[in-house]
């Protein structure tokens, strides 16, 4: 099986080969094997090995591929038991990676119903290829989930974390993503949710077309969302805020690209864990601090400086966290200053 992942990973494999891939797969105790050929393979590849066209297009060629290898492969197991798959590759800060996937069974084996769970690495946004052919980023440590059905039956969706969708238009089957308490209803469109477990708040931005948003504890509940809208629920009261924003600084992290515009110490935070995987703390005393700034793809050591230099900060390494406390040489300038 080694030869054959080599052979996928190269785009060599043909369709028989393909199949059997898929087929391994469906084993979790083969997922982490796989995972280990395909660190082999990166460490052994050099820059001439790649297209001209770059890394991102052949990622791009690998994920349709795969995606047509499977249609033909699930066609011709239809009267077997069957998984979903999710084409997935990663766009890194200098390069990209291809995201592993497993697939976990309910209890039920008289329903047939399997889950898919697509998971972004620390550190890193993958973009997935739905089985609809909806599009989805998923940013750092996010993960969606959806049963085998999806696409045919469903396209419910259940999501851990941030991400964004260009979703298919079907007016049949509406997409449908579950965040907690919240559900997020759209038929075609281009949208932007996070929400995260230790968020109390599920963030929605709409880009482009219309969403409906639902919530499981209240039938009433109901709000249509229009493209430049930002509407923040509060899971725990059931409270929505909406307001017009300029939905490029809440969608260009897929991208790589992070915008800053006037948040707290606290939220500048949440945004660089996501984005370096790194641990924070900071001091009471100084969460009222406001930033402004853009991250590209500066290493985190230029934004902490930055951060530094803005206001009266300083960082601090203590073991794995790194612990912002106020600098009061910095903190008796700017006072001498005013």
């Amino acid at each position: 099986m080694k030869d054959i992942v080599k052979k996928y990973l190269e785009g060599k494999a043909n369709t028989r080969e393909q199949a059997m891939l898929l087929e391994w797969l469906r084993y979790e105790k083969n997922q982490s094997v796989f995972q280990t050929y395909k660190l082999d393979w990166k460490k052994n590849l050099d820059d001439s090995w790649f297209p001209e066209e770059g890394i991102e297009s052949w990622n791009e060629i690998q994920a349709a591929l795969l995606e047509k290898s499977f249609k033909r492969w699930r066609k011709s197991q239809k009267k077997q038991m069957f998984f979903r798959y999710a084409a997935i590759f990663f766009f890194a800060v200098a390069m990209s990676n291809l995201v592993w996937f497993f697939v976990s069974g309910s209890d039920s084996k008289e329903a047939h119903v399997y889950y898919s769970n697509v998971i972004a690495e620390n550190g890193h946004i993958s973009k997935v290829v739905l089985p609809d052919g909806s599009l989805v980023w998923l940013n750092s440590g996010s993960q969606i989930r959806y049963d085998n059905f999806f696409g045919a039956e469903n396209r419910n969706l259940i999501l851990t974390g941030e991400a964004y969708f260009e979703a298919n238009k079907n007016e049949r089957v509406p997409m449908v993503v579950s965040c907690g308490d919240l559900k997020v209803k759209v038929l075609g469109t281009k949208f932007n949710v996070a929400s995260y477990p230790a968020n109390n708040t599920v963030d929605v931005v709409l880009e482009r077309g219309v969403v409906e948003l639902l919530s499981d504890k209240s039938e009433s509940f109901s709000y249509t969302m229009q493209p430049g809208e930002r509407a923040q629920f509060e899971s725990e009261n059931r409270k929505l805020k909406v307001s017009e924003v300029n939905t490029s600084k809440f969608t260009s992290w897929k991208n790589g690209i992070i915008n800053i515009y006037n948040q707290s110490l606290s939220e500048v935070i949440k945004r660089l864990e996501t984005r370096y995987n790194q641990e924070f703390a900071f001091d009471e005393n100084i969460s009222g601090f406001h930033y402004t700034f853009t991250i590209k793809n500066e290493p985190l050591s230029e934004i902490i400086q930055l951060m530094e230099k803005i206001t009266p900060v300083k960082a601090v390494q203590k073991e794995d966290i790194i612990v912002f406390h106020l600098d009061k040489n910095k903190n008796r300038d700017v006072l001498r200053d005013k």
